[in-house]
């Protein structure tokens, strides 16, 4: 419940942003014929609406189990699992990711949230988790429609100190898809950390178009 009242304030944020802009708009353009103001608008509303590749992210919504491998240069690889609830949310625009599992022995939980950002034509994504107070923020592109999705991103470390990382999601089947994260490792080398989800029950179509019922 605390996560829902999250976004709603997000949502609300970006409302009244909206609104701002438009409101200072129209005082600095006094004269704007009204037929230009109401095509500013219905092009805010077209841009609000959920598209093919927001359909095609919804597909992914229901529950997994994850297998994570994590490779680093001189090291064995060391395999985790855990399980992954993705629910598609806010009318079909957003899709939202809890996991939890074991990582280096040690348990974590997590929360993602994945969308299509009309206005900018890229992907976007957001990842926090209980391992860190910071969010990592994505933004990607994809050349086959959604199947594989390239994303390279950021968080602030210690000090401030930015951290990049890049993102590869694919899509192998209905039930299948990897998230494969590249990373920088202590002393320069580059790690990979793989996870693989599979589809264990998919979600329902209640949950598919009222996404506010949990």
């Amino acid at each position: 419940m605390k996560t829902k009242y999250k976004w709603l304030g997000v949502a609300v944020f970006l409302i009244l942003s909206m609104a701002s802009a438009m409101a200072q708009e129209a005082q600095q353009n006094p004269t704007a014929p009204n037929d230009e103001q109401q095509k500013a608008l219905q092009a805010l509303a077209e841009a609000a609406k959920p598209g093919p590749l927001h359909a095609q992210l919804m597909k992914r919504a229901g529950d997994y189990t994850t297998t994570e491998t994590y490779s680093a240069p001189g090291a064995e690889p060391q395999q985790s699992t855990g399980t992954a609830k993705l629910r598609s949310i806010l009318g079909g625009r957003f899709l939202e990711e809890e996991n939890s599992g074991d990582s280096f022995g040690q348990p974590y939980a997590g929360l993602r949230l994945y969308g299509y950002n009309n206005g900018s034509k890229q992907y976007e994504a957001i990842w926090i988790y209980n391992g860190s107070t910071a969010f990592l923020v994505l933004d990607g592109s994809t050349d086959d429609n959604g199947k594989t999705v390239r994303y390279s991103g950021a968080f602030l470390g210690l000090g401030g100190q930015r951290q990049s990382l890049r993102v590869t999601i694919t899509q192998q089947d209905d039930d299948h898809f990897t998230v494969k994260l590249l990373g920088e490792a202590p002393g320069g080398a580059m790690s990979t950390l793989e996870t693989v989800y599979t589809r264990t029950k998919k979600a329902t179509a209640e949950l598919i178009h009222h996404p506010g019922k949990r």
